[in-house]
């Protein structure tokens, strides 16, 4: 994390070239990979609650495509929030699930893939 900070310049040049769709798309995959990895040999967890990532400043232009997109919203505490199930494909076994430790994996991973593009991305969750 500290490394991404203290390298988020260089990683907003680097991203410059990037279509925000590809942003999307790697961080989706790495969202699906991470829920396919935490998943396998195991039944559903069954806490519910719910997930989203919050991007800050609710500006930029992956915020604008997203928004052409229509994937997400304004975030109720500012920024702009992404939903798991806005992350999560609409053929993915889990996109439906209630399971927040599911959710969590997934937003936890897209964050991430965000933040290698010198996004400011946090991960939001909390219990049903």
């Amino acid at each position: 994390m500290n490394t991404i900070e203290e390298n988020k310049d260089l990683l907003k040049f680097n991203a410059e070239g990037v279509h925000p769709a590809d942003m999307f798309l790697n961080a989706r995959k790495a969202a699906v990979k991470a829920v396919d990895d935490y998943m396998e040999g195991k039944e559903e967890p069954m806490y519910c609650g719910f997930a989203s990532v919050s991007i800050h400043p609710a500006r930029g232009k992956f915020v604008s495509f997203m928004k052409k997109a229509d994937i997400g919203d304004s975030g109720f505490r500012g920024g702009y929030r992404i939903s798991y199930y806005d992350i999560m494909p609409l053929d993915h076994q889990y996109r439906m699930t209630q399971s927040l430790d599911i959710k969590e994996v997934a937003t936890e991973a897209f964050r991430d893939e965000l933040r290698k593009y010198g996004l400011t991305v946090y991960a939001d969750s909390r219990a049903d």
